[in-house]
C-alpha cells in the first residue's frame, strides 16, 4: 500500500481523532485509516509507520517487529505505542514518524502501556512476563528494567483514577501498584480476580469515563473497577481486540476469519465493516481517540 500523509497532519489532534488505528502483520505496517473512507484507495491512509523506514530502528532489530500485535494512541494523540510478537516495542512520534523510545521485551509481546512518567510496561504471552522499562528525559532506550512473572500476559493498561496497572493473563485479571522509581522499578500485585480455567484472556481496554475495563477471551467481559464485579458484555468469541468510540459508543472489533487475523475489521453489531487490500493480516484495531 502507498502511504499518503495529509498536509493537515500538523494539527494531529484535530485531523486524526476518532480515525482507526491498525497494524498489518503481513507487512509490519501501522496505519491510521480514514473511518469514513474507502480502504481500497491510498487516500484512506491518513498516517503510516513501518520500522524499516525509521532511522532509529537498526536493521538488525527489524525482525523484532515481525507480526505487529498492538498499537495504541497515547500522549493525547501525539504518539503511537506499538508492540510486535517478534518481541519489539516502540514509542513513535506521530509528527516525525520516528521512534523516540524502544525496548525489546521478547516472549511474544502482545500489549504495552505508557505511564505518566514515561515508563512503559509490556505484556508477553509465551514469555509469561510483564516488563517495566523506565526512562529519564529523552533517553531512547530503557534506563532500568523490572520483570514480573505473569503467565499468558496479553493485555496491560494504566488506570489513572485508582493509580493501578491492570493486566490480563491466561485466566486472571490482576491489579498492580507501580512505585514510580526509575532507578528501582517494582510492580506489586494488590488484587487478583479469577477468570476461570481456560478463559484465555486476550485484549484489555480501559473505559475511562465509566471506570470499567473490557476484556476478551472465551467471551467479552465488563469489569467494574469500583465494585470489583464482572458482567457479560458479549458472547462473541474469539474477539482478538475491542475498542469503544468515546463519543458514539461504537464497538470496533477484530474477529479472525483465518487463524488469529483478518483483513476486515467491523463493529460488533455488524453495522459497518472496513477491509484492507492485499490480504492484509490485521490483529488488533483501535479507535485513534484520546
Amino acid at each position: 500500500m502507498i502511504s499518503v500523509l495529509l498536509c493537515s497532519l500538523c494539527a494531529v489532534g484535530q485531523d486524526l481523532r476518532n480515525q482507526i488505528l491498525c497494524s498489518d502483520q503481513k507487512t509490519r505496517d501501522v496505519f491510521i485509516m480514514d473511518a469514513n473512507g474507502d480502504w481500497s484507495k491510498p487516500e484512506a491512509i491518513l498516517w503510516h509507520w513501518n520500522p524499516k523506514d525509521d532511522p532509529n530502528i537498526p536493521p538488525e532489530r527489524l525482525r523484532a517487529f515481525n507480526n505487529m500485535s498492538d498499537s495504541k494512541c497515547v500522549s493525547d494523540g501525539k504518539q503511537v505505542l506499538v508492540v510486535a510478537s517478534g518481541g519489539g516495542m516502540a514509542l513513535i512520534d506521530v509528527a516525525t514518524k520516528q521512534s523516540v523510545f524502544t525496548a525489546y521485551p521478547g516472549g511474544n509481546t502482545h500489549s504495552a502501556e505508557l505511564l505518566p512518567d514515561g515508563t512503559v510496561i509490556t505484556a508477553s504471552s509465551t514469555g509469561a512476563t510483564l516488563k517495566v522499562f523506565t526512562r529519564i528525559g529523552d533517553e531512547k532506550t530503557p534506563h532500568k528494567t523490572f520483570t514480573y512473572k505473569f503467565p499468558g500476559g496479553h493485555g496491560v493498561v494504566w488506570d489513572q483514577i485508582h493509580g493501578l496497572v491492570w493486566a490480563v493473563g491466561a485466566d486472571v485479571l490482576v491489579a498492580f501498584r507501580y512505585n514510580f522509581d526509575v532507578e528501582n522499578p517494582q510492580l506489586v500485585p494488590v488484587q487478583s480476580f479469577d477468570l476461570g480455567k481456560g478463559y484465555s484472556g486476550h485484549d484489555l481496554v480501559l473505559l475511562k469515563k465509566e471506570n470499567k475495563l473490557l476484556l476478551t477471551g472465551r467471551d467479552v467481559k465488563e469489569f467494574d473497577t469500583m465494585l470489583g464485579t464482572f458482567r457479560l458484555f458479549s458472547n462473541r468469541h474469539p474477539v482478538k481486540s475491542i475498542s469503544i468510540h468515546p463519543e458514539t459508543g461504537e464497538q470496533l472489533v477484530q474477529i479472525p476469519n483465518e487463524e488469529w487475523w483478518n483483513d476486515t475489521v467491523m463493529l460488533l453489531n455488524g453495522d459497518r465493516k472496513w477491509t484492507l487490500p492485499n490480504k492484509a493480516r490485521i490483529y488488533k484495531v483501535r479507535w485513534f481517540s484520546f
